[in-house]
C-alpha cells in the first residue's frame, strides 16, 4: 500500500486497486487571506502613486511670462552662459566644485556608479574635507535607470558608504515621500548655479547631446535658490524668468505656450521626447498664422520612440505646406530647448511630455536678450548647426496598431 504522509487517503473507484493520494490545497484562514490581499493592494497603489503621481503637482497658472518680458530684451546678460554637451558642462561642474568655499547643493535625477559619477563624487568628498558643507538631493524614481548597474553590484554613490553616504560634511537626502524631482542643478557658495538637462552619468558626459546653463551673481543665485527651494516668486520685471513645476504650481507648460503664441517669425525646438498635446496645439496655431516651425528630435531616442513618431506625423499633417519642418538628429539628443524669433530662449530640465508638464518637479529658464547677446547667439548657432547635421523628415511614418499602442503607453509612462 502506498504511504501518503500528511495527505488524505481515499479509496479508488470500483475495478481499481490500491490507494491513491489526493493533494488538497492548504486552506488559508479567511481573515489572513483578506489581510494578504489588502497588503498587496496597498503596495500596488503605493507603487502606482510613487511612479505616476496621479494627483499631479500644483495648478497651472493662467500667466507666467509678463508682457514686459516679451517687450523689453536685455542688452547683455553677463551673468549667463550656455554650456553645450557633456565635456564642456562637466568640466565647468568640476571646476566649480573644486573652487567651492562654503556650500554646495546638488539635485539630480540619475547618478550612476560609473567614471563620471565617481569623479563627481570624489570631487565633492574633497570639497567636504576642505570644510565645504555638501548637500545632495537625489530623486528615488530615477534609480530605475540605474538598475542595470545595481544588478552588477554598482549602486549609485549616494547609496553607499564607499561613495557619499555617511561621509563627513555631506548630507544625502533621499526623501521617499517627495514628488518626482526630475530637475538637475548645482548651487555653489550662493554665487553660482549650474542647471539644465544633464544627469550625473557617462552617457551625459561622453555620448549624448545636451545643454546646461551657468547663472552667476548673488542676485540671480539667491533668486534661483529661493524659487526652487522655498517657492519664493521670481523678481519681476526681468529679462530672465525661472519657471518651476512643484507642489505650488506647474508653470513651465504655460510659459512655453506663451512663448510660442508670442512668436512672430520662427519657432525652433530641440527636444528629446515630445508628446504633450497642449504644446503640439500651440505649434499648430503658430504654423497656421504663418510662423515657421522647426523641430529637432533624436533619430533614435533612448525612450519615447513611437510617441515622438506620432507627434511628427501630426505636425507634418498640420498647417500650410512648408510651415513645419522636422529634423532627426543623428545621435541621441537629450536636449530641452526652445528659441523663438532668434531672441527668446527656454533651457531647462522639462521634457515636452505630460509627465514633465504635470507630475514632475522641473526647472526651466526663459531668457529674452538682444540678437547679439553671447548666450542667445550661441544657442541660435548651435540649433542651426544641428539642423544642418540632421536628416529632414519628408513624409509621415507608417505605424502599426501595436506601435500606436506603444506610443500611447510611452507618452504617459515617460
Amino acid at each position: 500500500m502506498a504511504h501518503c504522509r500528511n495527505y488524505q487517503k481515499r479509496k479508488v473507484p470500483p475495478r481499481s486497486f490500491g490507494v491513491f493520494c489526493v493533494i488538497e490545497p492548504m486552506r488559508v484562514p479567511k481573515p489572513l487571506f483578506l489581510l494578504l490581499w489588502s497588503l498587496l493592494l496597498a503596495v500596488l497603489v503605493a507603487a502606482f502613486w510613487f511612479i505616476f503621481n496621479p494627483m499631479g503637482l500644483g495648478p497651472e497658472p493662467a500667466r507666467v511670462l509678463e508682457p514686459a518680458f516679451f517687450a523689453i530684451p536685455a542688452e547683455r546678460l553677463s551673468g549667463l552662459e550656455l554650456l553645450v554637451d557633456g565635456p564642456e558642462a562637466f568640466a565647468k561642474i568640476v571646476e566649480t566644485v573644486d573652487a567651492a568655499e562654503s556650500s554646495i547643493l546638488v539635485q539630480t535625477y540619475i547618478w550612476k556608479d560609473d567614471r563620471t559619477g565617481m569623479e563627481v563624487a570624489e570631487r565633492l568628498k574633497a570639497a567636504a574635507r576642505r570644510g565645504v558643507k555638501v548637500t545632495i538631493r537625489k530623486d528615488l524614481l530615477g534609480t530605475f535607470f540605474e538598475l542595470d548597474d545595481m544588478l552588477k553590484g554598482r549602486p549609485s554613490p549616494v547609496f553607499t558608504k564607499s561613495g557619499l553616504r555617511g561621509y563627513a560634511n555631506i548630507d544625502v537626502d533621499l526623501d521617499v515621500w517627495a514628488d518626482t524631482d526630475h530637475s538637475k542643478y548645482f548651487i555653489v557658495d550662493g554665487r553660482l548655479v549650474i542647471f539644465g538637462g544633464m544627469n550625473i552619468a557617462d552617457e551625459y558626459h561622453r555620448l549624448w547631446h545636451d545643454y546646461m546653463v551657468v547663472l552667476r551673481g548673488q542676485r540671480w543665485t539667491e533668486a534661483f535658490a529661493a524659487k526652487v527651494l522655498e517657492g519664493t516668486p521670481w523678481p519681476q520685471p526681468s529679462p530672465l524668468v525661472l519657471a518651476v513645476n512643484d507642489e505650488r504650481a506647474t508653470e513651465i507648460r504655460t510659459a512655453l505656450i506663451e512663448m510660442v503664441d508670442n512668436a512672430r517669425d520662427r519657432v525652433v525646438l530641440e527636444h528629446a521626447y515630445f508628446s504633450d498635446l497642449k504644446v503640439i496645439k500651440a505649434l499648430e496655431r503658430a504654423a497656421a498664422k504663418g510662423v515657421k516651425v522647426d523641430l529637432i528630435l533624436p533619430r533614435q531616442p533612448d525612450t519615447h520612440v513611437y510617441a515622438n513618431l506620432v507627434t511628427i506625423n501630426r505636425l507634418l499633417r498640420s498647417g500650410p505646406a512648408g510651415s513645419v519642418d522636422i529634423y532627426l538628429y543623428p545621435q541621441m539628443s537629450h536636449a530641452k530647448v526652445v528659441l523663438t524669433d532668434g531672441v527668446i530662449a527656454a533651457v531647462g530640465s522639462a521634457n515636452l511630455t505630460p509627465r514633465s508638464m504635470l507630475t514632475s518637479r522641473e526647472v526651466t529658464l526663459f531668457v529674452h536678450a538682444a540678437r547679439n547677446d553671447p548666450f542667445i547667439r550661441r544657442l541660435r548657432d548651435q540649433l542651426e548647426a544641428n539642423i544642418a547635421a540632421s536628416a529632414k523628415v519628408v513624409a509621415p511614418f507608417k505605424l502599426t496598431m501595436a506601435e500606436q499602442i506603444m506610443a500611447w503607453v510611452g507618452k504617459w509612462v515617460w
